[in-house]
């Protein structure tokens, strides 16, 4: 285990973070923030407040690929990601022509 870094985990335990689908989930997340216009701030207070355990720059570092999380942390972020896009107005439509309230 990395002595400087106690959060990053030790490459002998049961998680592989080279792990195909790990990666295509972290760029997907990655994706979701981006195209969101997401900030890193609010990912990470509403990651923290759902028990999430890393430091803002931690977080940054993940979204980057640039840190590694264990599974459980990644699934809090997630969770966190897509309730910050629950919470988002729709986009706006094009109305068609027959639409009732127009």
């Amino acid at each position: 285990m990395d002595d400087q870094n106690p959060k990053r985990i030790d490459t002998h335990s049961d998680y592989s973070f080279s792990d195909e689908r790990a990666i295509i989930r972290r760029r997907q997340l990655t994706e979701a923030v981006d195209f969101w216009n997401i900030s890193v701030a609010g990912a990470w207070l509403h990651y923290v407040s759902l028990g999430g355990e890393l430091t803002e720059y931690e977080l940054d570092a993940y979204l980057h690929e640039a840190y590694f999380l264990e599974p459980y942390q990644h699934d809090v972020l997630a969770e966190a990601v897509n309730e910050l896009i629950d919470m988002l107005p729709p986009p706006p439509r094009a109305p068609l022509t027959d639409e009732p309230g127009l």
